[in-house]
């Protein structure tokens, strides 16, 4: 019963309807007072709903002004007016993933490529690592605001499923070869995890930015 009430309020808040989050934050508490054990939910679970009460009490929400962006281009259509872009993906993969592995922290796995996350398009990469989802977003070129949207949107979508413990922790993160001002500060503000490539060398190299 917790977990239930924990998940419905955590991804009420998520998707900015605080009225909703607050009604099951109320519900939680009042049943943790009854049932409730240190032990009844995980660290970061309390970390996420210290979150949750301090902007229930400020009024203030998550990124979710963010999901109104435009959904991702299916793939096919994005190569015929990038060119180029699925084989930048897969080069990322064969000859980046050594980097990504270092600036990640651990030994990630490829999940899938242009990931389904209804009804919000398609991610690029997705990763898998001992505990952690990576929604992976990768811009041929250029990253500006567009891309905020979409990486959101993906972030929501593997958070919302975090019930499902396949996962205990989501990070999103994006890939281009730069970045506008804007786009750069309003990704790390988020926390996504902003990463560049570069096809200087002989094989593809990805840094943080």
């Amino acid at each position: 019963m917790l977990k239930s009430l924990y998940f419905s309020c955590y991804y009420a808040f998520l998707q900015g309807n605080l009225k909703r989050a607050q009604m099951y934050f109320d519900l939680l508490r009042e049943e943790f007072r009854k049932h409730g054990k240190r032990d009844s939910l995980r660290k970061e679970q309390y970390q996420q709903l210290s979150r949750i009460k301090s902007a229930l009490e400020t009024g203030g929400v998550s990124h979710s002004g963010w999901l109104e962006e435009s959904v991702h281009t299916p793939q096919d259509k994005r190569d015929r007016a990038q060119g180029t872009q699925a084989d930048l993906v897969r080069k990322i993969h064969y000859e980046g993933l050594e980097g990504l592995n270092k600036i990640l922290g651990e030994r990630v796995d490829l999940y899938n490529l242009e990931h389904p996350c209804p009804p919000y398009g398609a991610v690029d990469m997705v990763y898998m690592g001992s505990e952690t989802a990576y929604p992976l977003e990768v811009k041929k070129d250029h990253g500006g605001h567009d891309l905020i949207g979409q990486i959101m949107k993906y972030d929501l979508f593997f958070k919302m499923r975090l019930h499902l413990e396949h996962y205990r922790y989501v990070q999103a993160v994006t890939i281009c070869k730069t970045y506008d001002g804007f786009a750069l500060r309003e990704l790390k503000k988020m926390g996504v995890q902003t990463l560049k490539y570069s096809t200087k060398g002989p094989r593809i190299g990805i840094a943080k930015v």
